[in-house]
């Protein structure tokens, strides 16, 4: 079976997994030569860790410390977040338990939303 394709196809390698450059063919930055986009959430935490490299780290200015601080604290709400939505997940499937799972979903983007029309088998 040869190449599938799981996940978003990357639109900046066109699926291909690397990039033409003036060196030669490179891993595509977006997609780490996959050809496919990774979850959303490490496609955040990616983000996060360049500005954290090109802004945080290497200065002590104020900024790199404001930097640093929001990068902790984006990383600890998504942490009780993603805990959040595995105990609903545990819990009997009431009105509120699927409603605290699909807010937790709406902010750390792990399941795609299929609407009824989607999901459905019937063919009209």
């Amino acid at each position: 079976m040869a190449g599938v394709i799981e996940g978003k196809r990357c639109e900046t390698c066109y699926g291909e997994g690397l990039i033409a450059t003036d060196d030669g063919p490179l891993d595509c930055p977006d997609c780490g030569g996959a050809g496919t986009l990774p979850r959303q959430d490490t496609l955040i935490e990616w983000r996060l860790r360049e500005i954290e490299r090109l802004r945080g780290l290497h200065e002590e200015d104020e900024s790199a410390r404001d930097v640093r601080w929001l990068a902790f604290e984006l990383r600890r709400a998504r942490s009780a977040l993603s805990e959040l939505q595995s105990l609903a997940g545990e819990l009997e499937a009431t009105t509120v338990s699927l409603r605290m799972r699909f807010v937790a979903n709406r902010a750390l983007q792990i399941y795609d939303l299929v609407t009824e029309q989607e999901g459905s088998d019937s063919s009209e």
